[in-house]
């Protein structure tokens, strides 16, 4: 694919040193995307599936620009939200969102 293989080695670098836990409250930048059920989405299917990261941040991209330029102004704390745990509660919204998408015909 076309990786960027720095950025990707960056994200495995990082996702191997992560802290245990911590962070809680600690607002930064891209805190309102912890409440986003499409971001909730894009963090499981990334924590199951890292290699779908790139082509998912390509297509975030395509959408929504803004996005993914906070994502690159502020790549540590997209990389520590990606790897903290979804929780049930945004699990659910997470799933019902991507059926949303999925009715859509969006994904491919």
């Amino acid at each position: 694919g076309a990786a960027n293989p720095g950025l990707m080695a960056q994200l495995q670098a990082q996702m191997g040193q992560m802290p245990g836990g911590g962070g809680e409250g600690a607002g930064g930048p891209l805190d309102h995307l912890r409440v986003d059920p499409q971001f909730n989405m894009l963090r499981q299917l990334v924590q199951a599936r890292p290699e779908m990261l790139q082509p998912l941040l390509a297509e975030l991209g395509q959408a929504h620009p803004e996005v993914l330029q906070q994502i690159q102004d502020n790549q540590e704390e997209f990389v520590r939200l990606i790897n903290e745990p979804v929780d049930q509660n945004q699990q659910m919204q997470a799933q019902m969102a991507m059926q949303a998408l999925m009715a859509q015909g969006g994904m491919g």
